[in-house]
């Protein structure tokens, strides 16, 4: 049989876009074709050059199926990211554009041998198939030969089984499926066709055609591949993988999966391991019973009561019962050798009167020439990655207009380092941060949210009153080996105040960031209570000890989508299952939960009204009520078109959000199948945070402290090259005064004050107000000298004289007094220069716009002072 072959030389023309190894398709003779794959022909060819095997893939990409391409893609992106002994290895893929008989090379395709990292990116589905009918486009993947698979020796495993091999096969099995799930990688098809030997009689996983990267959260279905494409047997249930090794969750759709599929699939082949077959149809009726019924012969449960305990936790329907493949190797295997010498040296590293071994094993780790190996290896996806994500100048834009929002609130920055030492407070993210060993062997962490560090100096300096705001980056584990991911967040804080109006001018903030970019009507905001959503579990039934993972479990499934939308409702059927067979809810509780979702969950006065009438009996959630029932009274003052929403099942998004918390979401698309939400900011009061950080030997209680986290990438444009309107959304006026509006009498005028408030920031005009209902005068004269302020803005129902509200304090720059005679109002625009002996006239009948007229236009010197007052005889009722 004449197959393909592999020819390399080194091209001398002068083409700046031509690779320097290119490839030929000589004919070379072979008696041993490998058959067909998942997604392909594969062939066994032999380079003339250095004399090796080799097993070549070839795909036909489609022109009319680009979800099938994407999916055959995803084998070649899989297999660049795995790099073990127990893993068919990869050496290289490129594409070849048939037309008739002659076959041309599609340069972009090629890789050198040397590459390990393969991108969707270098190959062009455009050209595959074009329009001409003779012309094909194919994607060759040269791997590793592997001359047989674990299925073929089942075939005459019957005659040559023995307990020792069929350890040292699970072992070796086991260690590559670690190493895939450890590169945050799902097999989905782990079967023994797909399990191979090499020329030395070890185990090689291969074939992941269907794999999937954990970092997705939703199972695909694979709605596009015909049953003929897969090349795996369905047995009737039109799933993927074959039958006898599917996991129940994948056969039930469920909305969301895990690595723990694998397990399941390892169980069953790890049954096939200890009882050899005689013949297929005894294969045949023996795994079907244990598929359907879990049934195992008594005969064989008898004579392997230890494999009988680690195959029932393989094969529990629950996967969050299955062992994963690290704990396995860790607890459920025969010890070797290695692992006790290896456990030796790891309790010589930990005596810390003899440092010998550990200082050792720091210096190889440090060692300069195997770093500067592993640079090398990964020069070449950093470098394309680096080249296709230069977003610098757009991201610097967007920091300059969050900068100058958070700066329009009067916050001042407080700088986070990005790398600190392990410290014993707060290990809640503990697990989840990036840990980096220096040569000395001592620990770091890179900065993994901006709030903690925060709240230590806070605490440590008994700060009582402070808004602060930072922008940094944030660093979270990768999967694998990869370099650490890297995200780009700015927070926003208020010390002190009373609750809600602090919460509500977090929101405020986020909003005003947010119009900066996308329409007001596409921002959503999402609000809920931390005692309420315990209330909501309590009238549910979810036991305590199941609350955090429901909660886990429906953020990642639910909560994504808008409620009371089809989406949204057309999840609970696949919710469902997972809940009762995961998770072990009762079918009761499963209701109610899919009752709360459908009744408390939804426009904010709605909601509310409907949860006062169920939970009337629980005086904890009563008072969550009326917390939320405050913050929308302020929220009222300053939205006017953001939609508000309160969703019960949203869990907060750090553990330290114990009262009120909320989510922003921007609207993108249609309302269809496309229509999604993007998350843009989370936030909420953190008290609980602030009380645990706050030193118990000083006898002052801990102020309460409210927050928001901006995931500040999120705001750039979909396609950046055709925006060019990033750089004038920054205002041309830099803010230069900070304004504090006062009030004195009529209850404290909290809305007129946050109304007058919100048109300064509108002017660009840094200013605030004293977060409390009804601040007394003494309180906000203190308040503007902690916070340096030095310009008040006085709302008052009747006229005050100057000597009123300036004999405590001669040593303000700028006082104003505002006569307000009521809602329906008209001021006066005429301005008298009290010190200056001249008159100004602005033609303004707004009372707040003409404010910030005259914010602006006056010149600030230090030290000069202005005392403006209205003409009364001016002012209109």
């Amino acid at each position: 049989m004449t197959l393909m072959g592999l020819v390399y030389y080194v091209s001398v023309g002068s083409c700046p876009e031509m690779p320097t190894l290119m490839f030929t398709r000589p004919s070379v003779t072979s008696s041993w074709p490998k058959g067909q794959g998942g997604f392909g022909r594969v062939a066994l060819c032999k380079n003339k050059l250095d004399g090796r095997q080799y097993a070549v893939k070839k795909i036909r990409l489609k022109d009319r199926s680009p979800q099938v391409n994407e999916k055959i893609l995803r084998e070649v992106a899989t297999l660049s990211r795995l790099q073990h002994q127990h893993i068919v290895r990869y050496y290289q893929a490129w594409v070849e554009t048939e037309y008739g008989h002659r076959n041309i090379l599609n340069a972009g395709g090629s890789r050198t041998a040397e590459s390990s990292i393969f991108s969707y990116d270098d190959i062009s589905l455009s050209d595959a198939g074009g329009g001409n009918k003779q012309e094909s486009t194919y994607l060759y993947i040269q791997m590793e030969y592997c001359p047989r698979t674990l299925r073929q020796d089942f075939e005459t495993y019957s005659s040559s089984f023995d307990v020792d091999h069929a350890w040292h096969l699970f072992r070796q099995i086991v260690d590559g499926l670690a190493h895939v799930h450890s590169q945050g990688i799902i097999h989905r098809d782990l079967t023994p066709s797909n399990i191979f030997f090499d020329v030395r009689n070890d185990i090689k996983i291969g074939d992941f055609g269907l794999a999937k990267f954990l970092k997705l959260e939703q199972l695909d279905h694979d709605q596009y591949l015909p049953t003929e494409a897969m090349g795996v047997s369905m047995d009737g249930t039109g799933q993927v993988g074959t039958y006898f090794y599917t996991a129940p969750e994948v056969e039930q759709k469920w909305p969301q999966i895990n690595e723990k599929v694998d397990m399941y699939s390892l169980g069953v082949i790890f049954f096939e391991l200890w009882h050899p077959f005689a013949t297929a149809m005894e294969r045949h009726l023996v795994l079907s019973d244990l598929k359907q019924k879990g049934d195992l012969p008594k005969s064989w449960a008898a004579q392997f009561p230890a494999q009988l305990n680690l195959l029932r936790r393989l094969l529990s329907p629950s996967p969050s019962d299955r062992p994963s493949a690290v704990e396995v190797l860790q607890s459920e295997l025969p010890p070797r050798m290695e692992d006790e010498w290896l456990n030796d040296v790891l309790r010589m590293i930990q005596t810390p009167e003899d440092t010998y071994v550990y200082d050792r094993v720091i210096s190889t780790i440090f060692n300069e020439d195997r770093l500067i190996a592993k640079t090398q290896c990964q020069h070449e996806s950093s470098k394309k990655s680096t080249a296709n994500t230069d977003n610098s100048e757009l991201l610097d834009t967007i920091i300059e207009v969050a900068k100058e929002v958070f700066k329009r609130h009067c916050a001042k920055r407080f700088q986070i380092s990005p790398l600190h030492t392990l410290e014993g407070n707060f290990t809640e993210n503990r697990e989840k941060t990036v840990k980096i060993l220096t040569q000395g062997g001592e620990m770091l962490e890179l900065c993994y949210e901006l709030r903690t560090p925060f709240v230590m100096s806070i605490a440590g300096n008994q700060t009582s009153s402070f808004k602060r705001y930072e922008i940094s980056w944030v660093h979270r584990r990768a999967v694998g080996h990869s370099s650490p991911y890297r995200f780009l967040q700015g927070d926003f804080d208020i010390i002190g105040g009373a609750s809600p109006i602090p919460e509500a001018e977090i929101i405020k903030v986020a909003l005003d960031l947010g119009t900066r970019f996308y329409d007001p009507k596409a921002l959503v905001i999402r609000l809920n209570h931390g005692k309420l959503a315990e209330a909501i579990c309590s009238w549910a039934g979810v036991p305590q000890e199941q609350r955090q993972n429901v909660a886990e479990f429906l953020s990642s499934t639910l909560v994504q989508y808008w409620p009371n939308k089809a989406e949204r409702k057309s999840q609970w059927s696949l919710i469902r299952g997972q809940l009762l067979q995961d998770l072990r809810l009762s079918e009761e509780v499963v209701e109610k939960l899919h009752k709360a979702d459908q009744r408390f969950c939804g426009s904010a006065d709605q909601v509310l009204s409907r949860l006062r009438g169920t939970l009337f009996y629980d005086k904890s959630a009563c008072k969550a009520l009326d917390d939320l029932s405050a913050l929308l009274k302020c929220l009222r003052v300053w939205l006017a078109e953001e939609p508000v929403t309160i969703d019960v099942l949203m869990p907060p998004s750090e553990c330290y959000y114990t009262d009120l918390f909320f989510q922003v979401y921007s609207k993108e698309g249609n309302h269809g199948p496309s229509f999604h939400e993007k998350l843009l900011a989370v936030g909420g009061r953190y008290d609980w945070l602030m009380e645990q950080a706050w030193d118990k030997a000083h006898k002052s209680k801990p102020p309460g402290a409210v927050g928001v986290s901006i995931a500040l990438e999120k705001f750039l444009p979909n396609n950046p090259s055709s925006d060019l309107g990033l750089p004038r959304l920054l205002s041309r006026i830099e803010p230069s005064i900070s304004v504090l509006v006062c009030s004195r009498g009529g209850g404290g005028l909290l809305n007129e004050r946050m109304e007058l408030v919100a048109e300064l920031w509108k002017a660009n005009i840094k200013a605030q107000f004293v977060p409390q209902e009804d601040p007394s005068l003494q309180e906000q004269y203190e308040y503007a000298s902690d916070h340096d302020i030095k310009c008040l803005v006085f709302i008052t129902e009747s006229g005050l004289s100057q000597t009123d509200l300036v004999k405590n304090e001669p040593n303000l720059w700028l006082l104003v007094s505002l006569k307000l005679p009521g809602e329906s109002s008209v001021f006066c625009s005429n301005i008298v220069q009290a010190h200056h002996n001249h008159a100004f006239w602005l033609p303004c009948k707004n009372g707040k716009a003409w404010l910030s007229a005259v914010l602006s236009a006056l010149p600030w010197t230090e030290g000069q002072r202005y005392t403006l007052w209205p003409q009364p005889e001016m002012c209109i009722d």
